[in-house]
């Protein structure tokens, strides 16, 4: 893991409302870390001492078994952030965070957040603000287990990968996840993936050549992720 003091990445993005000295403060008390594929960010059970929001790349977060198994549990994306409930909380974390491509994280110490938002309104609503965003996915996803069917679900997470690691323009893709973590994301059984997988298969919507997917209709297959 690698850190370095500026990056390629702007901050405004994690934090649109903020002003420009703002901005400056939370870029004097960052840096950005380079991770290569596979490197924790984070291990569950260490204590937060920053904020992370992802500049480039992805990362995974995992939750371990009590017997040694590990769950995936989200795909975190660029311009997402990651720590802010354990440093608000005050409680060590509890999954562990992985690189799934080479990614650069900005690292924003925590008592330079504390010490803004004591000093300025903006910045305490923008953290509410991200809050209210993490509430509505865990809202989403628990609206999503319990009303979407399980192949749309399976079709949303094929869609999400998609865009993730699918260079620009084209429609094939290798994700660096298997179908039990497909399986995981969607919250089905791989056996359910797999007849997911069948059936967009079956309706022309994909192809699959191993772990390689083919996108032969992305408007079919946003409308499958979107249950339309």
């Amino acid at each position: 893991m690698e850190k370095k003091q500026k990056g390629t990445f702007t901050l405004r993005r994690l934090f649109p409302a903020l002003n420009e000295e703002e901005i400056a403060k939370l870029q004097e008390s960052s840096s950005v870390i380079r991770l290569r594929k596979g490197q924790n960010l984070f291990i569950a059970g260490d204590s937060p001492r920053s904020i992370y929001g992802v500049a480039n790349g992805c990362l995974k977060i995992v939750r371990e078994g009590s017997e040694g198994e590990s769950v995936i549990t989200r795909v975190v994306r660029p311009g997402n952030i990651v720590g802010i409930r354990e440093v608000f909380g005050e409680f060590k974390y509890s999954r562990t965070s992985v690189a799934l491509k080479e990614s650069e994280v900005f690292s924003i110490d925590a008592r330079a957040i504390f010490d803004l938002i004591s000093r300025s309104p903006a910045v305490s609503l923008q953290f509410m603000k991200i809050f209210c965003n993490e509430l509505a996915r865990l809202e989403k996803r628990i609206e999503n287990d319990l009303y979407k069917p399980a192949r749309n679900r399976v079709a949303a997470v094929i869609h999400e990968l998609f865009t993730l690691f699918a260079d620009e323009g084209q429609t094939t893709f290798e994700p660096p996840l298997n179908r039990r973590d497909i399986a995981e994301l969607a919250d089905v059984t791989p056996e359910t993936v797999s007849r997911a997988v069948a059936d967009l298969k079956q309706n022309g919507v994909l192809e699959t050549q191993g772990a390689i997917f083919h996108i032969l209709d992305p408007n079919e297959l946003l409308n499958e992720a979107e249950d339309r």
